[in-house]
């Protein structure tokens, strides 16, 4: 079992960093006031604010693209630890017993996927090398912010894809508390793992004033990865700074002078669609936004026209990740963004509607403005899109993520349709807008 090939023209790698942390300083990531918070879910976040831990997939020349062989690197789940994030969604690790059966689930989840679910992708090979001088030999580069319950791999095969068509795309390890696990080295290099702050809480018992919190945090882990990113590509860093050891720790050198830092575009899912939208309204050096299914309940409406203005925006809906809510926010952040320019320019604002019927194909004309909304409707009857249909989770467990109610028929029948929509609007909206 694995992920869908990638479909662009390059085979792909991948490689793990995390800048080393120094006593005393946390590299500017959420001060203590920044998450002043009095509930003891957040206890474990102390130590473990400073700069994420990143995933990179890049393309790479030196890679089978018909045979991978077999890594364990490679492993989609990184570690049995991720397995017990994943099931305490299923299980509430609310008694003692509970924490008992997500021990035994984990287990027989763990025991299965380990060895069998892979990523479309190679460790730590050498990234690909395109031309003799150095602006031809820059990539561009997406950050991709991963949603609630989530981790740096639970999008491979989305990043995977827009790294075989030539991007580099970074993938922060939010520690916020939002993640299914999040793991770290502390102070002295030992190795930490962050569990869902909330994972203990029923849902209807988490406030927006938290997760808004969690939102600020998460913004300042993506502004911490840009400056980890300028100083990887300056060549500042050296081997000692990355924690991350073994096949999937990234030779540091391997980026020098390899990252086009003038357009940096950042992306994400649901959590990670806000934090993408409020990264790239105060971060100059993001030039581009491609948010998918924004959750924009914990962005503070008071900041939106603030936010609206900034950067081109690509925004990607499912059909059923809709409600009040969420319309009434994102109609606020349009309407923001029609009175808004960017260098004297007006940012137009356009709806479209992809109607899939047996095939589709985009072109560069598909992009040809700022903002686009995108509701995915499938016209012979079936469910539509799904939330999850831009993870890998459906495309790993289809059957069992229907029957949770996670994934729609449109998926289980046109199989992996909705992650090539996403890709390819993602590709063709950052060539357009870059």
């Amino acid at each position: 079992m694995g992920l869908p090939k990638p479909l662009g023209p390059y085979a792909v790698g991948f490689a793990d960093f995390e800048l080393r942390r120094t006593e005393g300083v946390h590299g500017g990531i959420a001060s203590g006031s920044a998450l002043q918070n009095n509930s003891p879910d957040f206890v474990m976040l102390a130590d473990a604010q400073g700069a994420p831990l990143i995933r990179i997939f890049y393309p790479t020349a030196h890679a089978n693209r018909s045979s991978l062989p077999f890594d364990s690197a490679t492993r989609w789940m990184p570690s049995i630890m991720y397995t017990w994030g994943y099931v305490s969604k299923l299980i509430r690790p609310a008694s003692p017993m509970h924490r008992l059966a997500i021990w035994i689930l984990t287990g027989i989840v763990h025991s299965f996927m380990w060895p069998n679910v892979l990523i479309q992708a190679s460790p730590a090979t050498p990234i690909l090398t395109l031309g003799n001088n150095d602006e031809e030999g820059r990539l561009p580069v997406v950050i991709f912010s991963h949603g609630l319950w989530a981790c740096r791999t639970t999008y491979s095969a989305f990043c995977c894809d827009l790294a075989s068509h030539g991007y580099i795309v970074v993938v922060p390890e939010h520690l916020d508390g939002s993640a299914n696990m999040a793991s770290y080295a502390d102070h002295n290099g030992n190795r930490k793992w962050l569990q869902n702050s909330f994972a203990d809480v029923p849902i209807d018992q988490i406030s927006m004033l938290d997760r808004a919190k969690q939102l600020k945090q998460r913004v300042l882990e993506v502004r911490k990865v840009v400056d980890v990113l300028e100083s990887l590509d300056r060549g500042l860093l050296t081997q000692n700074s990355n924690t991350v050891t073994g096949r999937a720790g990234l030779e540091v050198s391997m980026l020098q002078n390899r990252l086009d830092l003038h357009f940096i575009a950042v992306s994400g899912h649901s959590f990670g669609g806000a934090t993408s939208i409020v990264a790239s309204g105060v971060d100059k050096r993001i030039k581009c936004c491609l948010a998918m299914d924004v959750w924009w309940e914990p962005v503070d409406k008071m900041e939106i026209e603030k936010l609206a203005g900034k950067v081109p925006v690509l925004l990607l809906n499912t059909e059923n990740f809709d409600w009040k809510a969420l319309r009434d926010a994102r109609t606020m952040f349009m309407k923001a963004r029609r009175d808004a320019t960017q260098d004297g320019r007006p940012l137009v604002t356009v709806l479209k509607t992809i109607k899939v019927i047996t095939s589709f194909s985009l072109s560069a004309s598909f992009c040809p403005v700022v903002v686009v909304f995108i509701s995915f409707k499938d016209v012979r009857g079936f469910q539509g899109t799904s939330h999850q249909d831009q993870s890998d989770f459906t495309m790993l467990f289809p059957k069992i993520m229907k029957r949770m109610g996670y994934v729609s028929s449109f998926h289980i029948i046109l199989k992996n349709k909705t992650l090539l929509i996403s890709t390819r609007c993602t590709y063709l909206f950052d060539v357009v807008h870059g």
